[in-house]
């Protein structure tokens, strides 16, 4: 068994990620020379700028329902590979797991991550309007080994209140974090590609500092080894390929990936190189595959029509039987039209649809689907899991394409598209969940209108590609 220092931080679901008490631990910590490495428990395309900047190190998500246990095991292990304490941040009040929509800026569910990981969990416990007179805990999350005590009114009640919470539950207190209404506020308001102002970290940082007790953190990080030994990432078990020249788009619109998806790649040989819808003229030279993820383009529709020299070269593209993937975003672009507000504009022209932006959308949707026919990613079958972007609506239309056996849906709910050998959908694929999925990204292609066929394929059968059910 291997020892990783790590905690489980259980913070409110109604507040937000990572919390005030989460950034100001990390904060601190990184300002005593350690390596914290924040994890997240829901994934999403975005970084959250703030850790990076807390920490030093980007921020990095686990995710209950798109990752098997042993393979969450392994990613997080590769995470945490050097680091003095790794963090993972999530809710014990989100008890049902990944069955309902969860907004991507939430705390995400933490307990089936603390049983895959055996996380030590410590309760972040908010003190407002408490003090040495009005002392009443409330309810600790079941499973709790520790406390973090938040939103302490003044510093000089931080140490009564420790020693209170101590007598209260038996439980030993790692810190408390000051209430710093006005820093609470801004992080509030901030959006995942923003930064804090840097005296508000450091205040942050401050205000844990004063009230940490090292030694318990110390001590309750390294109580347990971790589980079992963790197997390498399914991708990492496939036999490494070269020479895929994978051109992907990364711009101000487009560029939502996970970022464990572009490692994956990598990893499987594939070279890798950006382009942008909204300034190139043409693609970059010798693609085998264009990947274009999610994405606003809502937000630059007219810059994104009028590159038409791009859109041609992404026709072509296609029209030499060679390969496009793209997701939510990227997949309403690769339709006839875009229409927002009632107004519509040209897009691509590549997939058989119209994409609608739906502008009172909710968060992403967790989702099953399964390929209705045989394409380059997989056969008929072929059972993949989720995140579905509510962002999008997509209304098929075939006029004026060519051979209907060139095109089509490939999922029953109508989310997933393709035309020839480009294929596009409103679901965000987490590839290295996916190994044999992801293995055809990397894997051969030879430019062909042809439809691959199962017997092409090698006869996967249905739910090959799928996560733990």
């Amino acid at each position: 068994m291997t020892m990783i220092p790590r905690l489980g931080l259980s913070t409110s679901s109604a507040g937000p990620e990572p919390s005030a008490a989460s950034l100001a631990l990390m904060a601190g910590l990184a300002h005593k020379g350690l390596r914290v490495q924040h994890f997240r428990t829901l994934a999403c395309p975005l970084a959250t700028e703030v850790v990076g900047q807390a920490t030093g190190l980007p921020g990095r998500h686990l995710d209950s329902w798109l990752m098997p246990d042993p393979f969450c095991r392994s990613v997080f292990a590769r995470g945490a590979a050097g680091c003095d304490l790794a963090v993972v941040e999530g809710s014990l009040e989100a008890s049902e797991g990944m069955r309902a929509p969860m907004a991507c800026d939430s705390q995400g569910p933490l307990s089936p991550i603390a049983e895959a990981l055996d996380l030590p969990i410590v309760a972040v416990i908010s003190c407002r309007d408490m003090g040495a007179e009005s002392f009443h805990l409330p309810c600790l999350p079941e499973g709790a080994e520790a406390i973090l005590l938040d939103e302490v009114e003044h510093p000089s009640q931080a140490p009564g209140l420790k020693r209170l919470a101590r007598l209260a539950t038996g439980l030993p207190v790692i810190g408390a974090v000051e209430r710093l209404p006005e820093i609470r506020s801004v992080l509030a308001e901030l959006t995942r590609e923003r930064f804090l102002p840097q005296d508000l970290i450091d205040r942050l940082a401050r205000s844990f500092l004063s009230h940490v007790d090292l030694a318990v953190i110390s001590e309750l990080s390294r109580r347990r080894p971790m589980p079992e030994t963790f197997d390498p990432s399914p991708v990492e078990r496939g036999a490494r390929r070269s020479g895929c020249r994978v051109a992907y788009a990364s711009d101000e619109v487009f560029g939502r990936y996970f970022p464990d998806t572009i490692d994956a790649l990598e990893g499987l040989g594939a070279e890798l190189v950006e382009f942008s819808p909204l300034r190139d003229e043409a693609l970059p030279a010798g693609v085998d595959l264009v990947m274009i993820g999610c994405g606003f383009p809502d937000q630059r529709l007219d810059e994104l029509a009028s590159n038409v020299s791009l859109m041609t070269a992404l026709r072509a593209h296609v029209c030499g039987g060679r390969r496009i993937y793209s997701e939510g975003g990227g997949t309403a672009y690769l339709g006839r039209t875009m229409i927002v507000g009632g107004r519509s504009v040209p897009g691509a022209g590549i997939l058989p649809f119209h994409s609608e932006f739906i502008p009172n959308h909710g968060p992403p949707v967790p989702v099953v689907r399964t390929l209705l026919s045989d394409c380059w990613l997989g056969p008929r079958g072929t059972t993949v899991r989720g995140y579905r972007s509510p962002r999008w609506r997509l209304h098929p239309s075939t006029e004026g394409l060519d051979c209907p056996a060139c095109h089509g849906v490939l999922s029953a709910e109508g989310d997933w598209f393709f035309h020839h050998h480009a294929v596009g959908s409103l679901l965000h694929l987490y590839l290295p969940a996916l190994p044999e999925v992801a293995s055809a990204f990397a894997g051969p292609h030879s430019p062909s209108l042809r439809r691959p066929l199962s017997t092409r394929l090698g006869k996967r059968g249905p739910g090959s590609s799928g996560g733990k059910n």
